[in-house]
C-alpha cells in the first residue's frame, strides 16, 4: 500500500471515529460506513428490538396458554401484539435497509 493509499484511509478512519485496521476490515466485508455514533444508534435499535421480541414472545405464549385451556381471549388483546409484532417487523426492515444489508 502506497503511502497515498494510507493516508486516505486514515482519514476515512478519523472521519468515522475507526481505527485503520477497522475501516481496511469493513471494507473488504462490504459493511457500509459508519461514525461511531451510527454504530451506537444501531446498537441501541437492535437491544430494543432484542427486548420488543422476548416481549412479543412471551406475549403469544401467554395467548396460546389461555387458548389452550379454552380461556376466551379478547381479539383486541390479539390485534394488539400481532401489531406490536407487524412495528417489529417494520423496524428490523428498516434497520436492514439502512445498513445497506438489503
Amino acid at each position: 500500500m502506497s503511502d497515498g493509499e494510507f493516508a486516505v484511509i486514515e482519514g476515512r478512519g478519523r472521519v468515522l471515529e475507526i481505527s485503520v485496521q477497522r475501516v481496511l476490515i469493513e471494507a473488504a466485508m462490504g459493511v457500509p460506513p459508519l461514525t461511531q455514533t451510527e454504530r451506537n444508534a444501531i446498537t441501541s435499535e437492535l437491544l430494543g428490538l432484542k427486548r420488543l421480541l422476548g416481549n412479543l414472545t412471551n406475549n403469544v405464549n401467554q395467548i396460546a396458554r389461555a387458548r389452550n385451556s379454552d380461556v376466551d381471549v379478547r381479539p383486541e388483546l390479539i390485534e394488539a401484539v400481532l401489531t406490536r409484532a407487524e412495528a417489529a417487523a417494520g423496524r428490523v426492515e428498516e434497520l436492514t435497509e439502512r445498513l445497506g444489508l438489503r
